[in-house]
């Protein structure tokens, strides 16, 4: 008997149809062995607009977080259960607020191949909780945005509000 064919993933063919020069693998290495100073100048020469897109993400519930350990737990399962876009995704989740310091806020901000995240909602359907917005990178705002997410670290700030937890996605 024949084994049904293996179905491939969608940013796999994507990846056939169309490359894109930018390499998620050797970003993320850019990125995880470089002080920022060199990993944002990098960033912005290898970024390609028309394979990849930048997003920012918003809990949808924020206004029922009450226990800032809930909601790091959160952003660690759905760090995890995005396992299956490692290939074609790289981002930052993080928590601020505390229970001494409301609101509570969940938020991040996604590099992912192609122009939807609806792949990202397949491999995870918690993505589906959060508001996603793409972020324009030929803004100096949209810009500022992605780098301060991706230099925000706890402890420290994130859009003016304590950043309490974090988790990246290589």
């Amino acid at each position: 008997p024949r084994l049904p064919k293996k179905v491939e993933h969608p940013l796999k063919i994507l990846d056939k149809k169309s490359p894109s020069p930018l390499n998620g693998d050797e970003w993320k290495r850019t990125y995880k062995n470089n002080p920022p100073e060199v990993w944002k100048q990098k960033f912005w020469e290898m970024f390609d607009p028309k394979g990849w897109a930048l997003w920012v993400c918003r809990f949808k519930y924020n206004h029922e977080n009450e226990k800032q350990f809930m909601c790091a737990n959160a952003i660690g399962g759905f760090v995890q259960r995005s396992d299956a876009m490692r290939k074609w995704a790289f981002g930052t989740m993080f928590v601020t607020g505390s229970e001494a310091c409301l609101p509570i806020e969940i938020s991040g901000c996604w590099l992912m191949r192609g122009d939807t995240v609806e792949n990202l909602t397949e491999a995870n359907d918690d993505a589906l909780c959060y508001t996603w917005t793409k972020i324009d990178h030929t803004s100096a705002a949209g810009r500022a945005l992605v780098e301060e997410y991706w230099t925000a670290d706890v402890d420290g700030f994130l859009e003016g509000k304590l950043v309490t937890d974090g988790k990246l996605f290589l």
